[in-house]
């Protein structure tokens, strides 16, 4: 049962190869940043995320990782493609959006300086007022973390389920602390990304309905 299970799974993995097409980035016009911020909260919510830092002085969104959807769920929203449904199925996965916005040109390369004159002295300098990014275009860019969840101690055989098997691991006390945690990372999603600035997008232009899920 299980072969035929993995081979409808790779099969619906080649079948479902197109990923979504989007932008990489977004240029908000200046004076729309509060409508584009509350945009993307409601676009992340929409999509099953939940925001738990919403920073408008510094332009940062974050949100707590969301388990990736697999083909048992139909009704989620989340992936970029159904070939991403099926590699959640077959592992579990899951992902962490951030959300940032940046002035125009501020990703400018440094310029090297003529003299070096060390660094700093602590209070030699006033500080500088941050930027108003209410007033100012904007860059929005998105980065999507992806970790891949695991089983401390199993040993899976490429084979056969029946020979896999498990080890453990004994550690002195001198190595430290034993990470337990059953999630490691694996990569962005650029997908994701791509497919979240577009939903973004197309909400802020009007084009469409806002709530649009497509896939």
């Amino acid at each position: 049962m299980r072969p035929i299970v993995l081979a409808v799974l790779a099969l619906v993995a080649l079948t479902g190869c197109t990923t979504w097409q989007g932008p990489t980035e977004i240029t908000v016009p200046a004076g729309q940043y509060d409508r584009s911020m509350q945009t993307a909260v409601d676009t992340l919510n929409r999509l099953g995320y939940r925001c738990t830092v919403i920073d408008r002085e510094a332009g940062v969104v974050d949100t707590d990782p969301l388990r990736a959807g697999s083909l048992v769920e139909p009704w989620r929203t989340d992936n970029a493609s159904l070939s991403d449904a099926a590699a959640n199925t077959v592992s579990p996965r899951r992902r962490q959006v951030r959300l940032s916005w940046t002035p125009v040109g501020a990703g400018q390369p440094l310029v090297e300086p003529t003299t070096l004159g060390g660094p700093e002295v602590p209070g030699s300098k006033a500080p500088q007022p941050g930027t108003d990014l209410a007033a100012a275009p904007l860059i929005l860019r998105a980065i999507v973390s992806l970790e891949q969840q695991y089983t401390p101690g199993d040993r899976i055989s490429p084979y056969s389920a029946s020979l896999s098997s498990g080890f453990a691991e004994p550690r002195s006390a001198t190595d430290g602390p034993v990470d337990r945690g059953t999630w490691t990372p694996i990569g962005r999603d650029e997908a994701t990304e791509q497919r979240i600035l577009g939903l973004i997008e197309r909400a802020l232009g009007g084009a469409g309905d806002p709530g649009d899920k497509k896939p």
